[in-house]
Formats: C-alpha cells, sequence, structure tokens
C-alpha cells in the first residue's frame, strides 16, 4: 500500500500504555486492543476522548502502533497506522479508498460490490456497499465518525457517484456511544437501489433493508449454486430478496420457493423474479415454522437453502445458537430427498466452519441415519477480504452437503 501523506499535528497524541505482556496479539498483526488491556496509570493525568487518535506502547513505553480510542467500549483502541502518525488525514483516508476501490474495480465487471470492509481495508468502523451510482455506508467506530465529513466529501467526488444512503440506526453505533438517528440521504439518492450479480439485477428499497441493503458476501457460493440447480426442485429459506432462489431458477430449477416471514422481503422476491423473467413460489412465512410443516407433510426437495441471519451474536449465546442451529439443520435435512443437496449457512463469527459441519453430520446421521458427503465449502467473496490476524474478519460459512 503506498505510504500516507501524513500532514504535521498541533500536538502529539496521548502515549496510552498496554499492560505488561498484553501487547503479543498486536504484535502478531491483531488491530484490536481491550480494554482490560490497557494500563489505566496511562490515561489518568489527560484522557483521550472518543475519536482522539493515540499511540499505543508496550509497558516500556516502546511504540507499537497509532489508533483510535473510546474511552467507554470494550474494544478501547482499534488500530488506524503501524507507523508513528501525527493524525489520520483526509489524504490517508482518500488513498485507502482508492486502494481498496481498485481491488474491487479489478475483481468485478462492474461496480456492485463491498467496497469497504472495515479493518481489512485498514478503515475500522467504515463498510461501503456500492450499487452502481450509490453508496450505502455505515459508520461504526468514534474515529471514522470524527471522519464522517471528510468520508463523505470524497465518497461524492468519486467518478459515477452521485448520491449516497448513509445508515445511522445500528446497534454497533450505540454500542460505540455514537449517536443514532434515521438513515439519511446526501444527493441523488431513488427510492430503490439495484445489486447486478451474474448477469442479474436485484431490487430492494434504499431505505428501510436489512443492513446495507444487499448480501454481497454469498456472491461466490451463490454462483457454486448454479452447477447444481439444473432441472432441481429448490427451497430457499429465509430468502430476503430472492438472490439464491432467483440464481437457481435462472439455471433451469424445475421450480423454486422462496421463504420469508418479511412481507415486503416476499414482494422482492416476486418484483426481482420478474425483472429477471423467472418464476418462482413466494412465500410469507417463518422459516422454520415453514420446514416442520413439510417435514409432517412428507414434502422433499433436490436442493434446500438455509441461510438465517446470525443465531450466534455475542459469546454468551453459543451454547443456545448451537441448539438453534442444529434444530435448523435437522429440520431442513429431513426435506432434503435422497441424494439431495443441503445448502447450509451461518454468518455468526462464534461458529467455527468444523463446528456447523459437525451440526450437518448430526443432523443427517445422528437424526436420520443418513449419510452426509461435503461436496463444497465456501467463505464471504473476495470484497470481504479476511484480516489474517483477525479471525472476527472471517464470519461466513457456507457448505454444500449431499445426503443418501
Amino acid at each position: 500500500m503506498p505510504p500516507p501523506s501524513a500532514t504535521p499535528a498541533t500536538s502529539a497524541p496521548l502515549q496510552v500504555r498496554l499492560l505488561k505482556n498484553r501487547q503479543r496479539r498486536l504484535l502478531a498483526g491483531h488491530d484490536w486492543v481491550f480494554s482490560n488491556e490497557i494500563d489505566p496509570a496511562s490515561l489518568r493525568e489527560n484522557p483521550p476522548s472518543g475519536g482522539e487518535l493515540i499511540h499505543l506502547c508496550d509497558n516500556q513505553n516502546r511504540f507499537l502502533a497509532s489508533a483510535w480510542y473510546n474511552p467507554g467500549t470494550l474494544i478501547a483502541a482499534r488500530v488506524i497506522d503501524r507507523r508513528s502518525i501525527e493524525h489520520f488525514s483526509r489524504q490517508m483516508l482518500a488513498e485507502r479508498l482508492d486502494y481498496a476501490r481498485r481491488l474491487r474495480d479489478r475483481i468485478f465487471p462492474t461496480p456492485h460490490y463491498r467496497w469497504i470492509y472495515g479493518d481489512s481495508d485498514q478503515l475500522p468502523g467504515l463498510v461501503i456497499d456500492r450499487f452502481g451510482e450509490v453508496l450505502s455506508v455505515q459508520i461504526t467506530t468514534a474515529g471514522m465518525e470524527a471522519m464522517r465529513s471528510s468520508l463523505l466529501e470524497l465518497l461524492l467526488e468519486t467518478d459515477s457517484v452521485r448520491g449516497i444512503v448513509v445508515h445511522n440506526d445500528l446497534d454497533f453505533r450505540r454500542l460505540e456511544g455514537l449517536p443514532e438517528g434515521p438513515t439519511e440521504t446526501i444527493g441523488d439518492v431513488p427510492g430503490s437501489l439495484t445489486a447486478i450479480e451474474d448477469g442479474l439485477t436485484f431490487t430492494f428499497p434504499a431505505k428501510g433493508g436489512q443492513k446495507t441493503g444487499w448480501f454481497y458476501d454469498q456472491r461466490d457460493n451463490r454462483q457454486r449454486l448454479v452447477r447444481y440447480a439444473a432441472g432441481c426442485s429448490v427451497a430457499d429459506l429465509y430468502s430476503y430478496a430472492g438472490a439464491w432462489g432467483i440464481h437457481a431458477a435462472k439455471q433451469g430449477a424445475a421450480n423454486v420457493c422462496c421463504v420469508d416471514s418479511s412481507r415486503s422481503a416476499i414482494e422482492m422476491v416476486q418484483a426481482n423474479a420478474a425483472a429477471n423473467q423467472v418464476e418462482v413460489d413466494a412465500v410469507c412465512a417463518d422459516s422454520l415454522e415453514t420446514l416442520k410443516g413439510w417435514g409432517a407433510d412428507k414434502r422433499v426437495f433436490d436442493i434446500v437453502i438455509i441461510d438465517p441471519p446470525a443465531l450466534i451474536k455475542r459469546r454468551k449465546d453459543v451454547e443456545a445458537g448451537l441448539q438453534s442451529y442444529f434444530q435448523l439443520n435437522r429440520l431442513a435435512a429431513r426435506v432434503v430427498a435422497p441424494g439431495g443437496i443441503l445448502v447450509s449457512c451461518s454468518c455468526s463469527h462464534h461458529l467455527p466452519e468444523e463446528e456447523l459441519i459437525t451440526i450437518i453430520n448430526h443432523a443427517a446421521f445422528k437424526d436420520g441415519g443418513r449419510h452426509a458427503q461435503i461436496l463444497e465449502t465456501g467463505s464471504q467473496s473476495a470484497d470481504h477480504p479476511v484480516h489474517p490476524a483477525m479471525p472476527e474478519t472471517r464470519y461466513l460459512k457456507c457448505i454444500f452437503a449431499r445426503l443418501g
């Protein structure tokens, strides 16, 4: 990455010391420092404010990294540069935005992708999804909030960008002590946004959708699906706007049923199916209850896709979440036809891939006596790059399992 163009600051950043032996993870490349790793004595004289740039040091006052600080959160410091910088400038921000965009533009044929993926793109607390000329933005750290004005100016200066949707109603903002508010629009933002994947178009509301409005992270996994879909009956559970099911239908699936509990999501499925000239059955119902009903009726599908929201959001939820994933996979496995395929997904960081595979095996073999074969495993697409020292940045698992 090109070096940032730092400019002199009016005062040197505060030095914040870590407790003894708490620098090991940081030295291994991880970019977070937790509040219980910081020596409170180094904060007493002149405590930094939220979003302020600090210099992290070990307990011998040896420099480690430049970071954004937030006094009221579990993650107290987030590394913004491994060099000693006086402040994070607009020029540095511009260079990192450009560096990230050049990767995405090299990978994807059209400007429809996740442009910025937080820590992995060296911009902690920033997520940007691009939908052609409109951007969907989430700011979730105090340091990035301090750069908000510069960020939005730079984004509007980007070629072909004419509008921005900024999501302020996020749980992460509350955890960071940032003000919450309604979604705001800047520039020319239409009522609906469009994502393009593999020549298919998907439209959804600019406001009120899930997260940034679309799930680009499953793009590669949806491409994996198409090789299996021709001539098959397909069930797409937790379908949202129908991306999985419509991909399958376009590849010649015999029939597709999309299920989601949201009426607005089902309306999106119907509109997107029509726009892509395919037919799907769109059902507004709870996915778990639907699976129970199908099982009771002995209804089966050649391919069953389960792509639920995160069922384990925090470490303390792991035990209950594992039971939820098992229950879901057990019910889904029961409606997979002999020789059919279960596509089981999890976006829970706290559920490792090997644990999800174990759950699938238990759901198929121990519950139903069925032989399972793992055909493929997938993660998030390349516009969600994984930080090699931060397992937190790899969250998505997608398992393709054939059930005998």
